[in-house]
């Protein structure tokens, strides 16, 4: 060591130790360290395997010195022998060269947590806002702070203190995929882990929280014994994704299926079709074939375009697929349908009884405002783009001759 780095290691407040890398030889104590064994009267081994109470092997040390190295291990909580006596403690471990170690001996910290907030846990996380935790691996205890108990609505006697007590909170669709996201970072000796899921609150409701964990300290052979993290409440969050995602699945003024929606469905069939050899048919529906919606105002054309999307979605088959792809345009997909029965059906379609008349002529519209292009797989096309437009030719014709059904 060079001389400045040796006093201010022998003045250093905190225990310390330096340990090569190669073989696990303590090449130098500190002031304190060596303190604490006189205090007990016992004398510190010259190896760090020999140091603590479970043995280590070579390759658990191998292993522990590649996971310093890379920045995976920081902290060590292991029992240090010492005489008869055994104590408790983090070691953090920072590399000092290539071959050597410096290790600074704590008292472990986290039992406090229930009574305060951790400082040192809300610096390393970033997240002073959200429920802190701690997990003890070996013991599978957990440890939570009084922000968690404020999140789950709970006094702190109530929060989890097992793992099998937090899964009890958590939902029973969710609870498998966080003990595999869990297991597979303590085996895999991972840094850290997202999940989100749905917890339980005492108020008996779900929230949907993100949980977040960093292994905080490991054995003495790399294994991680404690998980320190935190669990934030994103429920608003959760609530937003799936208004954006209904936004993006159905269309707002009609309900039915947007065209990128349908167009995941569509595809299904087509190769459903194109694998057991059934017909497939697509229909593209003018909902103004007479340009009549244009001449009233916008509120009054929304009426009519909701009102006949009602009159068709109400007539259609369980297994069609009906999707709104233009301001006034529809797209049907009839699975399993021949040419001959979706002209048939349609034309039915066509034909409201006296109540849906009054319904449409309420809203400005007729059954005799529509067309219908009638396309089929494979002979007007063998994608869903070809079919479209094939149908699209068919109701521009529908239109051009008025016709209210027209086959491509």
């Amino acid at each position: 060591m060079s001389v400045p780095f040796q006093t201010a290691f022998e003045l250093m407040p905190t225990p310390a130790f330096i340990v090569r890398t190669a073989d696990g030889e303590i090449t130098a104590v500190n002031h304190n360290l060596q303190q604490l064994y006189a205090n007990v009267d016992a004398t510190m081994p010259s190896n760090w395997k020999s140091c603590i109470a479970d043995p280590i092997a070579d390759d658990g040390w191998n292993a522990f010195v590649e996971g310093v190295t890379s920045n995976d291990i920081e902290r060590c909580s292991v029992a240090l022998q010492m005489g008869s006596n055994e104590l408790d403690v983090d070691i953090q471990f920072r590399v000092a060269d290539k071959n050597h170690f410096v290790g600074c001996v704590y008292s472990p910290e986290y039992k406090d947590l229930r009574a305060t907030e951790n400082t040192l846990l809300k610096f390393t996380l970033s997240e002073s806002s959200a429920g802190l935790w701690v997990w003890e691996t070996a013991s599978d205890s957990v440890y939570c702070s009084a922000s968690l108990a404020t999140l789950l609505h709970c006094s702190d006697l109530k929060t989890p203190k097992t793992t099998p007590e937090w899964h009890q909170l958590v939902h029973a669709d969710d609870v498998e995929r966080l003990s595999n996201i869990v297991n597979s970072f303590v085996k895999n000796r991972l840094v850290g882990y997202e999940a989100e899921y749905r917890i339980l609150s005492d108020q008996n409701n779900y929230l949907w929280v993100k949980e977040r964990g960093r292994a905080y300290s490991h054995t003495a052979d790399g294994d991680i014994s404690r998980v320190v993290g935190f669990v934030e409440d994103i429920s608003s969050q959760k609530t937003l994704e799936e208004h954006l995602r209904a936004q993006a699945t159905f269309d707002e003024l009609t309900g039915l299926l947007t065209r990128g929606a349908a167009l995941t469905h569509f595809k299904k069939q087509l190769e459903l079709a194109r694998r057991q050899y059934t017909p497939l048919t697509m229909a593209k529906i003018d909902l103004d074939a007479n340009d009549t919606l244009k001449y009233i105002s916008q509120d009054k054309r929304n009426m009519a375009i909701h009102t006949s999307a009602h009159y068709f979605y109400k007539k259609m088959r369980d297994a069609d697929i009906l999707a709104r792809v233009a301001e006034e345009k529809l797209l049907l997909l009839l699975p399993n349908t021949s040419v001959k029965d979706a002209t048939r059906l349609l034309n039915a379609m066509l034909e409201p009884d006296e109540r849906e008349e009054k319904a449409l002529a309420y809203s400005d519209t007729s059954h005799t405002n529509f067309c219908i292009g009638i396309a089929t797989f494979p002979e007007d096309g063998e994608t869903i783009e070809e079919l479209a437009e094939s149908a699209n030719n068919a109701v521009e014709e529908g239109r051009r001759i008025r016709q209210s059904v027209v086959v491509n």
